[in-house]
């Protein structure tokens, strides 16, 4: 038998499930208005990180002019993103989105390479309408923007809010100080 080791420690997952219970929870109270992805929903994306950087950007889904364009596309995984009231499209198989995600939530671990945030980082921070939040799993603080600009930080040991007024209550899962 095979083991394998995950990268993606307990708290990693916590955290992420809690967002997407949120999440689930809000579409349900906002009649269906909101759609929650966790980790696994395909987030496309212009650019390759390799080839050109600084040309990494969310794609537009007015810039489509065919749906079909988005299988070509690259991608990333999120650990958990939410529309509200911007739109996206769905492939065919449903397997990759197009579109700026009102909140991305990205749950850093030590596994995440300083290539890997600098690239979400310009991917997310390409939509003015792309609010997006970071959290070290050693720390109960959350580094938040809006497009490039950065917000007031957040922490765990209070209830977060987004710049919408969606409220995510994870403060069961904020690091006591000893």
């Amino acid at each position: 038998m095979t083991i394998y080791q995950m990268s993606t420690g307990r708290r990693h997952i916590a955290l992420s499930g809690a967002f997407n219970r949120i999440g689930y929870n809000l579409s349900i109270e906002k009649g269906g208005g909101i759609e929650s992805y966790g980790e696994g929903a395909a987030l496309v994306h212009y650019g390759h990180r390799h080839r050109s950087p600084y040309s990494l950007r969310l794609v537009n889904i007015s810039e489509l002019c065919n749906p079909d364009v988005i299988d070509d596309l690259y991608h990333i995984e999120p650990d958990f993103m939410l529309f509200y009231k911007n739109e996206f499209l769905w492939n065919k198989r449903e397997t990759k989105i197009a579109g700026y995600p009102d909140l991305v939530v990205e749950i850093w671990s030590s596994s995440n390479t300083q290539i890997d945030r600098e690239e979400k980082f310009l991917i997310y921070s390409s939509s003015e309408k792309t609010e997006h939040w970071y959290i070290e799993q050693d720390s109960n603080e959350i580094q938040c923007y809006l497009g490039k600009d950065k917000l007031d930080g957040q922490s765990l040991s209070q209830v977060l809010k987004t710049q919408n007024g969606l409220e995510f209550d994870l403060r069961s899962l904020s690091l006591k100080s000893g």
